[in-house]
């Protein structure tokens, strides 16, 4: 999820838990040990949730530079003491949700809640997961501790912690045709995974387009409301039409070789992609600060080759970003400015596309609560950290204007002077 739309949430979700553990509902007293806890396995829980992000998460240096008055120590601190001195499983439960929208959701850092959980649950059951044997693995040891806290969630209703529902969602593809200016324009809000119902119709949808803008000088490809999503999207169904020869880029990916890392690492990547942190090149905007707990780095390519048949537009192709972009709409930002795919026009992204894997999780011995984080930390070519720089269009919108408006003129004043 995008990091605006994710604070914005999150800030709703604190107004509605009252910014702390809610209080007992004195009228269900079952509710206080409602996940099976002992108060030694709270505490070893939260322990273990602090401990891991330390050794294994590599965003903890950056968040503090950027919240200098709410350092993570001090929150880790509050939130121990707190479940020490409440001995309830509501209050172990909210000390955790509380203590991660305090720490923000750098790097996809975030609690999966029981809907989020029961997708991934379906997934492991119905889909090929070669290569994702270590998510597979936790999400089916969960299973009975996540019927408990959804039970429990469900009983404190709104008394709760709080979760999200997006609602109904409108069409993920807009397009128009401005055959006088030699314009085409698609708009994608959501790069949706192969297996999505929609995913198929989707990709004869662009395909039909690209070919219907043939005569077109320009495509403008807008992402300003696109959050991510799957990596492949982009690099199937909208680079791999337009391009005649294969294109790739490489930036560098710093990750901690941990204990709870290591299965996902062993998952990915074979030994040779691992390379000591100790041979890093020397980057001049590489904020070591922070990042103490890294031990290696690989190097991370994006790659697209042809598709099969060529669509049929052949000129220029400018993408509009801003700072909804994030995760795998970041990917195709970063793709695009180091291949020369496109122009990018508007605002700078808000980053963590460099690297891109899917969250990997940790999951608390006791309760079985799984918590995803980024374990890859990636850095863009002059060493800054992608989640803290993000990426800086190649054409800037001026402050109040839609990347848009910012394209077309671009576009016309370039076939002016041509």
């Amino acid at each position: 999820m995008n990091k605006p739309i994710r604070a914005a949430l999150l800030a709703l979700c604190l107004l509605l838990s009252g910014c702390a553990a809610p209080a007992e509902p004195e009228s269900n007293p079952a509710l206080k040990n409602a996940l099976g806890l002992t108060q030694e396995q709270r505490l070893e829980d939260y322990d273990y949730f602090v401990n891991t992000l330390k050794d294994s998460y590599l965003c903890l240096g950056l968040r503090d530079r950027e919240n200098p008055d709410d350092p993570a120590e001090d929150i880790f601190r509050e939130y121990r003491e707190l479940i020490e001195e409440s001995d309830s499983d509501q209050a172990f439960y909210s000390a955790v949700y509380s203590s991660l929208y305090r720490l923000g959701s750098y790097g996809h850092l975030w609690i999966i809640e029981p809907g989020d959980y029961y997708e991934m649950l379906d997934w492991c059951r119905t889909e090929d997961t070669t290569g994702r044997e270590r998510w597979k693995e936790l999400t089916e040891a969960s299973e009975d501790q996540y019927a408990r806290l959804k039970a429990y969630l469900d009983a404190l209703g709104d008394e709760g912690v709080g979760s999200w529902s997006g609602g109904e969602t409108g069409e993920n593809l807009h397009t128009l045709l401005l055959p006088e200016e030699g314009i085409a324009y698609l708009k994608v809000d959501d790069f949706l995974a192969d297996y999505d119902p929609d995913y198929q119709k989707e990709a004869q949808a662009i395909r039909d387009f690209y070919n219907a803008a043939g005569d077109c000088t320009d495509l403008i490809i807008d992402l300003t409301d696109n959050s991510g999503g799957n990596e492949g999207y982009w690099q199937n169904l909208l680079t791999a039409p337009l391009t005649d020869v294969p294109l790739s880029c490489t930036n560098y990916a710093l990750l901690a070789d941990s204990e709870n890392n290591r299965p996902y690492i062993d998952n990915v990547f074979a030994p040779s992609d691992l390379h000591p942190i100790s041979e890093l090149p020397d980057l001049p905007k590489l904020e070591r600060d922070g990042l103490e707990a890294a031990t290696h780095f690989v190097e991370s390519t994006l790659h697209v080759e042809p598709a099969a048949e060529r669509a049929a537009f052949h000129g220029r192709v400018w993408l509009l970003v801003g700072p909804m972009v994030y995760s795998a709409s970041e990917s195709f930002s970063v793709f695009c400015q180091a291949t020369g795919f496109a122009t990018l026009v508007g605002q700078k992204t808000s980053g963590d596309g460099i690297g891109a894997l899917d969250p990997v999780m940790m999951r608390l011995p006791n309760s079985g609560i799984l918590i995803q984080y980024t374990m890859m930390y990636g850095l863009n070519p002059d060493g800054s950290s992608s989640e803290e720089a993000g990426t800086t269009p190649d054409v800037l919108s001026p402050a109040g204007e839609p990347a848009l408006i910012t394209a077309l003129r671009t576009i016309r004043k370039n076939n002016r002077t041509a």
